[in-house]
């Protein structure tokens, strides 16, 4: 018996006994790299026999090469093995692990030595904002995968900057200390009182004085003075600069995740 498949032009979800994967097409990565690029959105593949699952991947094979798919990119929670191993076997190859820190805006929040003016960013600030998220991030998962050029993380994160500016979901924040722009942060308000940081950064010239501790405080307490109950965010373990600071802010770390890479089309180095 054949693989159940729903399939568009935007993705696919292939279903068998007990195996499960569903694949979309990233639009905007695709914009920025020049060629198709997708991403599984979730894969259920433990219970599922080996015949089943290798259906599954061969349906997910061919829906990529339909589409001419050179790159897919896949998070899998970190006791998902079976997933893993099985993607592997496909040509997946692993990148990076990310935490998930949150922390609950009642508990403590130490104010910040210095004064930091946080305001809501336009469409004028985006140039701005756009220099500091092309060159403050070092171990982004594009920027780690020694198979792709180097600046294509710079060009994603600063089109992300863009994009975030006319998303009503979004809200992009820029950060002032006597008068000088120095970091940003890209959040969402969500209907159950969380706050999610989806980017944040401190400009390149501007680290490793201090400010990054002062501009989260300063979060913080912005997001708890809108009636926010919790921050969750996403960071790279290779980042240990922020490991620590999430950390001696008081977050825990509730959950972690593997990033898998398959290139499927020409080599990009």
């Amino acid at each position: 018996m054949s693989a159940w498949r729903s399939r568009t032009t935007d993705g696919i979800r292939i279903e068998r006994a007990g195996a499960m994967l569903e694949c979309h097409a990233v639009p905007w990565d695709t914009e920025v790299f020049g060629f198709p690029v997708a991403e599984i959105g979730d894969a259920r593949l433990g219970d599922g026999a080996n015949a089943e699952v290798v259906e599954v991947l061969q349906a997910l094979d061919a829906w990529c090469a339909e589409h001419g798919v050179e790159l897919v990119s896949c998070r899998l929670d970190n006791l998902q093995l079976r997933e893993s191993m099985a993607l592997e076997a496909l040509g997946f190859r692993f990148v990076e692990t990310v935490f998930e820190p949150r922390m609950e805006l009642d508990a403590e929040i130490a104010q910040p030595r210095r004064a930091i003016r946080v305001e809501e960013a336009g469409p004028h600030d985006s140039g701005a904002i756009e220099e500091i998220a092309r060159d403050a991030f070092t171990t982004g998962r594009f920027l780690l995968d020694p198979r792709l050029p180097p600046e294509l993380s710079g060009a994603r994160y600063a089109n992300w900057v863009r994009t975030s500016l006319e998303m009503p979901s979004h809200r992009v924040l820029k950060a002032h200390i006597n008068g000088a722009l120095f970091g940003f942060f890209i959040v969402e308000h969500r209907n159950d009182g969380t706050v999610y940081w989806h980017l944040t950064a401190v400009a390149p010239g501007m680290q490793g004085q201090g400010l990054g501790l002062d501009l989260w405080r300063t979060m913080l307490l912005r997001h708890r003075a809108e009636g926010a109950t919790r921050v969750e965010t996403t960071i790279s373990g290779h980042n240990l600069a922020a490991i620590n600071l999430y950390a001696r802010l008081g977050f825990r770390f509730a959950s972690s995740r593997m990033t898998f890479h398959w290139l499927r089309g020409p080599a990009r180095v």
